[in-house]
């Protein structure tokens, strides 16, 4: 006979890790079940390129999670229990541009000023405007992340009731280029702010991208970049020993294939050999919206605008590839002088803006450019990932998962001749990536990435595009952005849910207020 719990939680990615362990803490019989080996989705650290080299597979930093009352607060003692710790680098990102300047972000704002000031003094002072006008209005904008979202039209009446609500309305509907280009004047600067935007995997150009380069840099001068010691996995570790030191139960290998219907309401999951896991008050799907609806819901009949909106969701402009390398020695780069190696995050950047246009262009229509990456050496913040004296470094690539030759099936084709070329175009900017010094390689295609975590549909990182029609009330959809699902007793979390993708913890922390008031329980009591 299947065993019964209260809630059952279909993956064990962060957010219903977070979850599980409100609701274990509440007192609540929870039960996830994970299709993987291990609990985390794309929060994961593995020795991937060799013995004592920690590498995070996907998330490297965890910036927009430092804002969440869970860890503000240490609502399930992450920190005082459970091992959690972060790095706060001082040397954040260095933009290199193709002409050999570059162009520093420190996560102190008086550096970042001083650094941009050597291109342009007036840019410099209005970049410092820029972050103090938006810092006035961070605690609205995460009070309204780590809250839940209200409908679509009431958010729209409610901040149209002041002017910075208006202000926020406006930012929703205009492109984040726009957004630069009210402040800042010189074309590097502009530029490199508009990489920054275009971290949320949209193209800055685009309208309804505004509100994504609008709070990122200065939401990390004020909570810091967020780099978890051990590695990003360990934050999912630290989660999974919450999770069962409040007697959760933690089911890996166990791919949940349907939720289990009866009577009109959710009452389990299935797995994928037929075992059953019922539960009597809840079921949360921790996956993605479109894996869920309508695969996994066969039998119910769901509301007909429900399915036709999520058939038709807008993914990403552009996914992710990742080579990764574990090194005798840590990499010297040539631009910027001495201490450029130090910085976190390396960013190869346009000096032109026609160029800097078409390689996105070319992105879009599945060409498979080199022109957008990051060279993330994650040891800088936390010596505990290389042993010793050595080095290692995450390449981390914008491509399209659908290329222009060849469809996404292409990739196992032509991925190893496309990683080897973002190594070589390293060698350019460095002076010691010689074959004797890379000790061993890995590389994930968009297509690799994809089947790493199924829950990353066409390998869309953020699950949809944060354009504005899928933001706050409107994610998934209209009519459900509250995490509640049409099936009565189904909820969801996890990227397709507000605030959306990426490491927050938002959407779990939220969801699981609403399943609580749901249940009859005091969400805060359980935070104290």
């Amino acid at each position: 006979m299947a065993e019964e719990f209260d809630v059952v939680i279909a993956g064990a990615g962060h957010n219903a890790l977070v979850v599980g362990c409100y609701l274990a803490k509440a007192g609540l019989k929870v039960c996830i079940a994970e299709r993987k080996e291990k609990a985390g989705g794309s929060v994961a650290t593995a020795e991937i390129t060799g013995p004592g080299f920690k590498q995070d597979i996907c998330s490297v930093s965890h910036a927009m999670l430092m804002a969440n009352p869970m860890v503000r607060n240490d609502e399930l003692e992450l920190y005082s229990k459970f091992g959690l710790r972060y790095s706060h680098p001082d040397k954040m990102t260095a933009m290199i541009f193709d002409d050999g300047s570059v162009l520093e972000f420190w996560s102190d704002l008086d550096r970042t000023c001083a650094s941009m000031a050597k291109i342009s003094q007036k840019d410099a002072d209005s970049f410092r405007d820029f972050c103090t006008v938006v810092d006035k209005a961070l605690d609205m904008v995460v009070m309204g992340m780590y809250s839940v979202p209200p409908s679509a039209g009431a958010q729209t009446m409610m901040m149209d009731s002041t002017p910075e609500g208006q202000e926020m309305l406006r930012l929703q509907s205009i492109s984040a280029w726009d957004l630069i280009c009210e402040w800042i004047e010189h074309p590097k600067i502009r530029i490199a702010l508009a990489r920054y935007a275009s971290e949320a995997m949209l193209d800055p150009f685009n309208n309804g991208t505004g509100f994504s380069f609008y709070i990122i840099l200065p939401y990390m001068y004020r909570f810091g970049p967020g780099i978890c010691i051990g590695g990003s996995g360990a934050f999912a570790d630290s989660l999974v020993r919450c999770f069962e030191a409040h007697g959760g139960t933690l089911r890996l290998n166990a791919e949940v294939t349907q939720i289990l219907i009866e009577d009109g309401e959710a009452r389990g999951v299935v797995l994928g050999d037929g075992e059953q896991i019922r539960a009597s008050k809840a079921v949360v799907a921790g996956l993605h919206v479109a894996q869920v609806f309508p695969h996994m819901t066969s039998g119910f009949e769901l509301p007909a605008a429900f399915q036709h909106r999520i058939d038709n969701l807008k993914h990403s402009d552009f996914q992710a590839m990742s080579v990764h390398l574990a090194l005798n020695e840590p990499l010297k780069f040539k631009a910027g002088g001495a201490g450029i190696e130090d910085f976190f995050w390396l960013e190869a950047a346009h000096s032109d803006l026609e160029a800097f246009r078409e390689g996105l262009t070319k992105l879009k229509f599945g060409y498979p450019v080199r022109d957008f990456v990051c060279w993330v050496q994650q040891f800088r913040a936390d010596p505990s990932r290389v042993p010793e004296g050595k080095g290692s470094l995450h390449i981390y690539a914008f491509m399209p998962i659908d290329l222009k030759d060849g469809g996404r099936e292409k990739w196992d084709e032509i991925g190893a001749e496309v990683a080897e070329g973002l190594i070589d175009d390293l060698r350019k900017h460095v002076t010691n990536l010689t074959d004797d010094n890379i000790i061993g390689k890995h590389f994930m295609t968009p297509l690799d990435i994809s089947r790493y975590n199924t829950a990353l549909v066409d390998c869309d990182i953020q699950h949809m595009g944060y354009v504005s029609w899928q933001l706050g009330g409107n994610r998934p959809v209209p009519g459900f952005s509250q995490y509640r699902m049409p099936v009565p007793k189904l909820y969801m979390t996890g990227g397709s849910t507000h605030p959306g993708g990426g490491v927050t913890g938002g959407p779990g922390r939220n969801a699981t207020q609403i399943v609580m008031e749901d249940l009859g329980l005091d969400f805060d009591s359980v935070c104290g």
